[in-house]
């Protein structure tokens, strides 16, 4: 049985409570601040413009998933072990960046082919254009360094600052229905600012020294984190594509009734994640310590799923409350969604856990593995799913999926729910 109260007496755990504390708090602010703007917005432009924006936001965390390709594990693992080495962490740093900026380039002649050629997007090529530029946002920002030196309030700071500039902005300039067109620039401008700085303050307060990495290094880390990498993508089909498909499939207005649940959902979410944020580098100090490092997994697992337990019950319960008191009366299909999704907090998160134990494991091929059947079975049901339920079915599917991987991953990492004590 979990001993919570040797936790917070133990000074091995010091570190991962006060950064858990820091992050958890921090992101609170983070996720307030939206959902006091998010209502504004939503009052102001409409359901359907909401919509609009919602759908190529999806577009946008699409490529923004493949310009972070692995580096949320693999760099992150990498600046956790060699923390000390400050020749090792600065090559790689700009291993990393060098990597996320040549993904960039890529990924932008594609983007303006695509904004040009294909209606759908050119119809809202401002909308879509403006909200290109957080992918350009999110390049800079590296996330992955602070987790791995265990300095997540930087990381929480950094994005109080770019959500208090986007409120600022939003309340100011906002007005009206057809103001729509500059919230997803409001957006990327604040995050452009602050990663900015970031960036700069990462180099300047660690004494990152400039080493241009080789073509042959950027071909290794390539081909290295090419598993998690692959997992993500295959994580995405039932995530971030499937709101894609709900765009093209039906109508933005059933985007919106699923995006005002959903954007709540990923607020508690996020919180929630903090978690698997702070315990992986920690896990990552007990690798050559085989039954340590086990033993910690084991015991971090059991808490999880017990703090999932506890912000899934009491989401459920206020789903109406929130739903209604953020957006007022009338949205009783998002309301029904906001409960579906409340029962899947208490699968979703699991996966990323496990994700983030398997990777320090290296057991990438497996991750892979469970990820991509969990893609397949997305992708047979989805389409059947969208056009005989529409925005109800699609979270229906999304609790459905975070089961499945839950139970595929339980199968696959057996030694984690032998007994533990702390």
């Amino acid at each position: 049985m979990i001993n919570i109260k040797n936790l917070f007496y133990n000074e091995k755990y010091h570190k991962i409570i006060k950064n858990f504390s820091a992050l958890t708090f921090i992101n609170i602010i983070n996720k307030l601040l939206p959902l006091l703007v998010v209502p504004f917005i939503v009052r102001t432009i409409g359901v359907e413009k909401f919509g609009i924006i919602s759908f190529f936001l999806s577009i946008i965390s699409y490529l923004i998933l493949i310009t972070q390709y692995s580096f949320f594990l693999t760099a992150t693992k990498y600046i956790s072990m060699h923390r000390d080495n400050i020749e090792k962490v600065s090559q790689h740093f700009w291993l990393v960046l060098s990597i996320r900026m040549l993904f960039l380039l890529i990924i932008s002649m594609f983007f303006f082919i695509a904004l040009f050629s294909i209606d759908m997007f050119s119809n809202e090529k401002e909308v879509f254009l403006f909200t290109f530029f957080l992918v350009c946002a999110d390049v800079i920002m590296p996330l992955w360094f602070f987790r791995g030196i265990e300095e997540m309030k930087y990381l929480a700071i950094f994005n109080i600052i770019a959500k208090i500039f986007y409120a600022f902005f939003i309340f100011l300039i906002i007005q009206e229905k057809d103001d729509y067109i500059w919230i997803p620039l409001l957006n990327s401008l604040s995050l452009l600012m602050v990663n900015g700085y970031a960036l700069y303050f990462a180099i300047r307060r660690y004494h990152i020294q400039f080493i241009l990495p080789s073509f042959q290094e950027i071909k290794k880390e390539i081909i290295t984190g090419k598993d998690i990498f692959l997992s993500n993508i295959s994580v995405s089909f039932y995530t971030t594509i499937n709101i894609l498909l709900l765009g093209f499939l039906t109508t933005y207005t059933e985007v919106g009734i699923y995006a005002l649940a959903e954007a709540l959902f990923m607020a508690y979410n996020s919180i929630i994640k903090s978690y698997t944020m702070v315990i992986y580098p920690h896990l990552a100090k007990y690798l050559n310590q085989t039954e340590e490092f086990l033993n910690q997994a084991r015991k971090f697992f059991f808490l999880y799923l017990m703090i999932l337990s506890m912000a899934s019950f009491i989401l459920f319960l206020s789903s109406e409350f929130v739903i209604t008191f953020l957006y007022g009366k009338g949205h009783i299909q998002s309301i029904e969604i906001l409960k579906i999704f409340a029962l899947a907090l208490l699968f979703e998160p699991l996966g990323g856990f496990f994700t983030a134990y398997l990777s320090l494991k290296s057991k990438y091929k497996l991750i892979r593995s469970i990820t991509f059947k969990t893609m397949i079975v997305n992708l047979l049901l989805i389409i059947p799913v969208i056009w005989l339920f529409k925005a109800e079915g699609l979270v229906y599917l999304f609790l459905f999926l975070s089961i499945l991987q839950v139970f595929l991953n339980i199968k696959g990492n057996r030694e984690v729910f032998m007994r533990s004590n702390i």
